[in-house]
């Protein structure tokens, strides 16, 4: 175990010192499969490895942070057995593959099938070394002009003036670092090195981009769950939502689907830029990484575990419990929740609601309680963005409904 430990992969890395920035990394296959092992990684995984190893300096994930302490916080009476909190708050997939690695970030200990590192590499050809730029676009080294592969990652000659280059060994710190820094930075590799130098990632104002869902797919998904949501009538400002089980299982699932999962629904372009980049980097044809074979592309572009979240075998579009097939649930469905901006789920009170108006300060006159309908497209908004926003449910469901209204009311 303590030689597990004391593991540290090594990558060399081109810095222009001047401008106190990482131009690009150059890395064997073995920190190239820790970096893609990041698309596996279940979301609600990722929060609580930066929540155990950062404590109180852990960052906030958009809305997920607050959707998985909803999760852990709540009673064991609301679940339908302990097992299925858990499932919630410890779920981690692929456990094999990560046990291959030769730094594991989910410190799964290897099973019978999996015996530490693999010497044929886990993701990528062993003997395969890949460029990465500072935003995580992985390509592979080919004989070519120098000048064409800066120019590939957008990199302009004269910012190799002066450069210097380092070798840099990365342990488990540096890999959960890296982690962090990639959900919440475009420029991770810099923010790594020159940790004052970190550009951070913004949630906009956007609706979701749905490349990977046709029209065809939503007419095939016919489930609508109902949302009472309870909006300020002066300002359409997002009070609370109150939910049935059906969209509490829906937010809940959302934290055992794994990040590469998650591009794949959202064609890559979840708004995590440099999540994003490296996704594309498999997902891209064109960009001729040395991946192993087929079945390891597909399981790093849209990696599926077996189990219940995933219960729609004919039909790749079916999204979590979008569908009557899904008999599974994770919370009691004898009772109502309320659920907040920022995905935080507690049972729904009357005195819990008027609470939150009465910190407000908001009459009761000035409220109003829309019925709202969330399907597939709605579902995909909201779970964007919970990568990025800390007002998912505004941000990924109330602006965009708000939006429709007017565009309807124009057209009359």
């Amino acid at each position: 175990m303590e030689m597990e430990m004391e593991l540290k992969l090594h990558v060399k890395v081109v810095i222009n010192k001047e401008k106190t920035k990482v131009l690009f990394a150059e890395a064997d296959s073995n920190f190239a499969d820790v970096l893609l092992s990041f698309l596996l990684l279940p979301l609600g995984t990722i929060v609580r490895v930066l929540e155990k190893h950062y404590r109180r300096k852990a960052p906030v994930i958009g809305s997920l942070t607050t959707l998985y302490k909803g999760a852990t916080n709540l009673n064991f009476i609301y679940f339908e057995g302990e097992h299925a909190k858990n499932h919630i708050i410890s779920s981690t997939h692929f456990e094999t593959e990560f046990c291959k690695l030769g730094l594991n970030i989910c410190g799964t200990h290897p099973t019978s099938s999996s015996s530490g590192k693999s010497n044929d590499g886990v993701f990528i050809k062993s003997t395969a070394r890949c460029i990465i730029s500072d935003d995580l676009r992985v390509l592979p080294i080919v004989t070519g002009s120098i000048i064409e592969t800066l120019s590939s990652l957008g990199i302009a000659v004269e910012d190799m003036d002066g450069t210097e280059t380092r070798n840099v060994a990365s342990g488990l710190n540096e890999i959960k670092a890296l982690l962090k820094e990639s959900l919440i930075s475009t420029n991770p590799l810099t923010s790594l090195i020159f940790p004052g130098r970190r550009q951070m990632i913004l949630a906009t104002d956007r609706h979701v981009f749905l490349s990977r869902i046709d029209e065809n797919a939503i007419l095939r998904n016919t489930k609508r769950m109902i949302l009472k949501v309870m909006l300020q009538k002066s300002t359409n400002m997002l009070l609370f939502a109150q939910a049935d089980s059906d969209f509490v299982n829906f937010l809940f699932a959302n934290l055992t689907i794994s990040l590469g999962r998650v591009e794949w629904f959202l064609g890559s372009d979840s708004g995590l830029k440099s999540i994003d980049n490296l996704h594309r980097s498999v997902a891209d044809d064109s960009n001729n990484i040395r991946v192993k074979d087929s079945y390891t592309k597909d399981l790093l572009i849209k990696p599926k575990p077996t189990d219940h979240t995933y219960s729609c075998s004919e039909n790749e579009y079916c999204f979590l419990n979008f569908n009557r097939h899904m008999s599974y649930g994770y919370v009691d469905g004898a009772i109502m929740y309320m659920v907040s901006d920022d995905l935080t789920v507690a049972p729904l009170g009357v005195t819990s609601g008027l609470s939150i108006i009465n910190e407000l300060k908001i009459s009761l006159s000035d409220i109003k309680e829309v019925k709202m309908q969330v399907g597939l497209e709605e579902g995909l908004s909201i779970l964007k963005a919970a990568l990025t926003s800390t007002t998912a449910l505004t941000d990924g469901l109330i602006k965009p409904f708000l939006k429709k209204q007017e565009r309807e009311q124009q057209l009359q």
